[in-house]
């Protein structure tokens, strides 16, 4: 860069803020931006790389890189916006991180492998591996052999977060024991050698690579690269990079970021909020941007990007001082926080506090974010009561979770009325949870044939699951899964299903069962905390065994699966980082509700501050009235000019 500091480029549209002008034109080799939520972070990186055109740097010469296709996107049309022309736009390099080493890898390996990104794609492979894990050591460990759909959703995932920590190439791995190696990755034995064979199959141990998942090729490219200082000379050499949403980064993604500014000696600028690490399950770690990229490179200078374009002042004023960080909004309408209280002691209380604040929804799309997804079963439960229609973000209903699909396929069997499963895919399903709950260990191929069949005759599925039971080397299980079968069956069509389905609850022991099968000891909670809520709702609702299934089949013809017309949604919170509504509504705002108890203190607080952020107009917080049962973020935001409702 020119060593004359004052802005060459003069953006189209706009005009920059000094924290922006700062960032377009400083001269530091390394520049780290802490940035505020919808502070416009990817338009200030637009800046930079357009100041750095205009002072005759090659586009050719130039890298952008992202986390995702939308932000890729997005930087893309940031770059318009201000004024690049579309020629040059397209001579840049704006990728993702992975995407990007793919592109690396076809030129080191000179051969196209084959990208394998959806789960669907990848499940055939994590069978197979799972398969050679049972033949070549269940007469040697006691294995966990779990082949459903869920069983190897988790398994993916736990896959992708030790590739993005790179666990197996801590220096400590090879001489640690199994047990200290397990301890670490934080995995049981099953997982462990179910990775090592999948990891196998797809030929990371040979090199001869035979596919790649989502993350693959990040992973790949740092493995090959590690310690090999003449073939990391073979890495393209920019001498401008940029990169966005930092607070995403992992030690992967890391470690190819800063071979890639060594490489070239680039100017590096990248952007990134410390208060938004949340997605720590895939590696992300606050201490990349808060120490590590300053041991890497002890020069590097740090600017700030306060000022909100999202948000106005009065809910820039509460975040900055629930971060203790600058935090100022650049607009001069106002974000109106609306504090709801209701009493805890009610369990419908939150939910009706919600109802009466969509009576007051502005216009745009109003967003229900919640902390899980166990929080969705009284929300949507009070939304259907209400008719009021509603869509939902990256998620199912709770009326197709794995634990609730399998309480209903247990009502079904002791009533016998499979056929009021109306959808053939639906009760291949609850097979499926059946089959997951009462830990049968199916081959794949036995599993998707059961599926098929009771899909197409759903009076196949009693006898079929007594007859697996009877086979199955859990025994113990086994007979608590028919217990509950017998239970059911003994009580009449008006038996309050609530009731019995909390009987069944503790005789099938399905609490301890979740952590069994769950990897993730949160997610073990959360499914838990599914199962006490739909029963609490079931009791609620008096709806009788011989109702049941009509009740929970109405109520998912209600639900909206697409979102895109949708003017009220239902997200988690993990799945919106990046988004922004009108009107943001948070529910139980309450002691272990949120924060929840056994997480992070520092994600959880992470967390709030996302889903807040993601408000333009208005927030509204659900909060108990009892001060001692609060969220102890409701203290936190120090809030003063706020609206307050009574308890519903």
């Amino acid at each position: 860069m020119s060593t004359d500091n004052a802005p060459q480029f003069i953006p189209k549209r706009i005009t920059p803020t000094p924290e922006q002008v700062a960032i377009q034109t400083a001269q530091k080799k390394v520049v780290l931006i802490d940035a505020n939520a919808g502070a416009a972070k990817t338009t200030t990186l637009a800046l930079r790389l357009a100041e750095a055109l205009h002072r005759g740097r090659a586009p050719e010469r130039m890298l952008a890189l992202v986390f995702t296709e939308a932000a890729r996107v997005a930087l893309r049309q940031r770059l318009l916006e201000v004024g690049v022309p579309l020629g040059v736009v397209k001579r840049l390099t704006v990728d993702t991180f992975d995407a990007f080493a793919a592109k690396v890898l076809l030129q080191l390996e000179n051969m196209q492998v084959a990208s394998m990104r959806s789960d669907e794609e990848l499940r055939p492979v994590a069978w197979e591996a799972l398969e050679v894990v049972s033949e070549k050591y269940a007469h040697r460990y006691p294995l966990e052999i779990n082949t459903t759909n869920g069983a190897i959703a988790e398994f993916l995932k736990l896959q992708l977060r030790t590739k993005a920590r790179l666990d197996f190439q801590n220096p400590d791995f090879e001489s640690n024991s199994l047990d200290d190696n397990l301890e670490m990755l934080g995995m049981s034995r099953t997982h462990y050698l179910w990775l090592r064979e999948y990891e196998g199959l797809r030929g990371a141990d040979t090199g001869d690579i035979q596919f790649r998942a989502p993350f693959d090729a990040t992973y790949d490219l740092v493995r090959m690269l590690d310690g090999d200082e003449p073939l990391r000379q073979q890495l393209p050499a920019f001498q401008i990079i940029v990169a966005d949403e930092l607070h995403d980064l992992n030690e992967a993604s890391f470690r190819l970021l800063t071979m890639l500014i060594r490489r070239g000696n680039a100017f590096f600028c990248g952007a990134g909020d410390k208060d938004q690490v949340i997605y720590t399950w895939s590696g992300a770690d606050h201490r990349f941007l808060r120490q590590r990229f300053e041991q890497e490179f002890p020069a590097l200078q740090r600017l700030p990007l306060t000022a909100s374009y999202r948000y106005g002042p009065q809910l820039a004023q509460a975040v900055g001082v629930l971060k203790n960080k600058p935090s100022v909004s650049a607009l001069s309408r106002a974000t109106h926080i609306e504090l709801l209280e209701y009493d805890h002691a009610q369990p419908q209380a939150c939910s009706a506090q919600l109802i009466a604040a969509l009576e007051h929804a502005h216009a745009g799309t109003t967003a229900i974010l919640l902390r899980d997804r166990d929080q969705a079963i009284r929300v949507e439960t009070a939304l259907f009561q209400s008719g009021i229609a509603y869509g939902l973000v990256d998620m199912n209903s709770y009326l197709l979770s794995l634990e609730v699909l399998m309480l209903r396929g247990m009502v079904a069997i002791a009533r016998k009325d499979l056929h009021a499963i109306k959808s053939g895919p639906r009760r291949g399903e609850i097979l499926e949870a059946l089959v997951a709950f009462a830990e049968i260990p199916f081959t794949r191929t036995e599993l998707q044939q059961a599926k098929a069949d009771v899909a197409n005759y759903p009076d196949l599925l009693e006898g079929f699951l007594t007859n697996q039971l009877a086979k199955s080397h859990n025994q113990d299980k086994a007979a608590l899964t028919l217990a509950a079968v017998d239970y059911l069956r003994a009580l009449p069509p008006d038996a309050l299903a609530g009731d019995a389905l909390q009987h069944i609850f503790g005789l099938m022991q399905l609490e301890q069962t979740a952590r069994r099968i769950y990897v993730d000891p949160a997610q073990a909670r959360v499914v838990a905390r599914s199962l006490h809520g739909f029963i609490a709702v079931c009791r609620e609702a008096g709806v009788a065994l011989g109702g049941f299934a009509g009740w929970l089949g109405e109520m998912e013809e209600a639900v909206t699966v697409s979102t895109g017309k949708a003017k009220l949604v239902i997200a988690c919170i993990d799945q919106i980082k990046g988004l922004e509504y009108n009107h943001v509504i948070l529910p139980y705002l309450a002691v272990d509700e949120f924060p929840r108890s056994k997480t992070d203190p520092l994600e959880e607080e992470n967390r709030f501050y996302v889903a807040a952020t993601r408000a333009r107009d208005r927030l509204t917080l659900l909060t108990p009235q009892d001060p001692a049962y609060r969220s102890r973020y409701i203290v936190a935001l120090q809030l003063k000019n706020k609206t307050v409702a009574p308890k519903s």
